[in-house]
């Protein structure tokens, strides 16, 4: 079996996580990250919507504000999950927003907060150069953080169903 076969058989498991993303977002707001505290979460202006593996359907793509979040809303009751979003973060007070992908759970794009412009001194450039390495480990940490997260309740004996249940209800809801 070769990588693309492998990763077609395991999206499922993006699609629920992403899903689960929105979920967790509109149900809790965030999430505790180990080695971060609280991660708020926030869902930007690109949802992608498609259906579960091994069924049969359209992809469904929104974009844009509030207002057309009940097209994707539509299409989540209708048993599709998500495929791909833009997900806003905030931890420790600086924002950060991603582009997540569930075939292959990657980030395809990211924006970190706002640093200080560096001064003409070396020592401004290599300040400015550890600063961006520390917040690219905060938005890895609160990722895999987010994930492992997903993963100990999504495989808990006792938590899983529950998680599943009230994702189907939550999927159900005619508004969030």
């Amino acid at each position: 079996m070769n990588l693309s076969e492998m990763l077609e058989q395991k999206i499922f498991l993006g699609q629920e996580f992403l899903t689960w993303l929105w979920f967790l977002l509109e149900t809790e707001g965030g999430a505790e990250v180990k080695d971060l505290g609280w991660v708020e979460l926030t869902l930007g202006e690109r949802l992608v919507l498609g259906p579960a593996m091994g069924a049969e359907g359209s992809r469904v793509t929104v974009s844009g504000a509030e207002g057309s979040l009940a097209e994707a809303r539509e299409a989540l009751r209708q048993g599709k999950l998500v495929e791909a979003l833009r997900l806003g973060l905030e931890i420790h007070g600086e924002e950060y927003a991603l582009n997540l992908e569930a075939a292959e759970l990657t980030v395809k794009s990211l924006k970190l907060p706002t640093t200080a412009a560096p001064s003409e001194e070396p020592e401004g450039l290599e300040g400015l150069v550890l600063e961006r390495v520390a917040l690219l480990e905060n938005t890895l940490k609160a990722a895999e953080g987010l994930l492992a997260l997903f993963l100990s309740q999504r495989l808990d004996p006792i938590e899983g169903p529950e998680l599943r249940r009230s994702l189907g209800q939550w999927a159900a809801q005619e508004e969030a």
